[in-house]
Parts: C-alpha cells; sequence; structure tokens
C-alpha cells in the first residue's frame, strides 16, 4: 500500500463515495471524520455571516455539505467495522443523527417532538439510553485497530507485507 499524507486519507472515503464492500483503516476513517468536521465547521460560520437559515440550523452551505457526506460518511464507517470483523450493519446507528440533522433538529428539540406524538417519557429515555449506548460501541468499535491479515471483508488495508516490515 502507498504511503498518504492525512489529505489523501480524508478525500479517500469520498472517491469510495458508497462503497459498503471492503475494509477501512483507522487513518482512512478518523482523517475523514476530522475532514468533516473542520469543514462543516467552517461552512456554518459561512453560511451563519452570509445566509439564513434554511433547515434548522443549517444554511445552504452546511446543509448540501451534509448531504453530500452522509453517503460517504456512512459507506466508510461500515468499511471500518468490516476492519474490525463486525459487520457493516453497526453503520445504522447513524441513521437517526443523520436524520436529527437534516431535519435542523437539535437533540434538545428531540423529546419534545416525540412527546408531541403521544410517546411516554420511560420509552424515550430508554429508547434514547439504547441509542447512547450502541453509538458508544460503534465508536469503541471504530478507535480499535483492524485485524492484521485478511478477514471475511477482504484482504488488510495495510497490505500483507506492512506488518513484516514494522517487525523487521
Amino acid at each position: 500500500m502507498e504511503n498518504r499524507n492525512p489529505i489523501q486519507w480524508a478525500i479517500l472515503p469520498l472517491k469510495k463515495y458508497a462503497t459498503f464492500k471492503g475494509r477501512a483503516p483507522r487513518a482512512e476513517y478518523w482523517w475523514f471524520v476530522l475532514f468533516v468536521g473542520i469543514t462543516g465547521f467552517i461552512l456554518g460560520l459561512i453560511d451563519f455571516s452570509l445566509f439564513d437559515r434554511i433547515v434548522g440550523s443549517y444554511g445552504p452551505l452546511g446543509l448540501t455539505f451534509t448531504v453530500a457526506c452522509a453517503a460517504p460518511g456512512l459507506a466508510v464507517l461500515a468499511r471500518r467495522m468490516h476492519d474490525t470483523g463486525r459487520s457493516g450493519w453497526w453503520a445504522l446507528i447513524r441513521v437517526p443523527t443523520y436524520l436529527t440533522m437534516l431535519a435542523g433538529a437539535s437533540p434538545l428539540y428531540v423529546v419534545p417532538a416525540f412527546e408531541a406524538l403521544g410517546l411516554p417519557s420511560p420509552v424515550l429515555v430508554i429508547g434514547g439510553l439504547a441509542y447512547i449506548i450502541v453509538a458508544f460501541a460503534v465508536l469503541l468499535f471504530a478507535v480499535t485497530e483492524g485485524y492484521g491479515g485478511p478477514n471475511e471483508y477482504g484482504p488488510d488495508p495495510y497490505g500483507p507485507d506492512e506488518l513484516e516490515e514494522v517487525f523487521a
């Protein structure tokens, strides 16, 4: 595998826009997360300064960027789960987060919105706690080192010779 700099790692998920097969090393996932966070923050500042909000707290730049990064974000997380030997279905924990963000809702407004639908508070509390526990588990999986060598999802993204060079 060729050596990549952080920018190359960060844009790799954009090149693999909706590729859910294969494996993604930690570098690919976390550089992409950092890139999305910094870019989203900058676009949010620009939106706040120059534009009106169009959906919730989003201006046109932030909303476009969020929508554009949803598929590669889910795909790289699924590939990251594959690298740790887990099913890519774990990435679906992100879907409620994306839906909440795209609806423009702050987490502070989610509970009153569900209560307005008639859901009792204990159901919301239990559901919220379950979501937090699963999201934390996915975070732990994402920081876990991937399997050295091939696994059921594909070859080692660092290649077969990388570990031999490190430990030689």
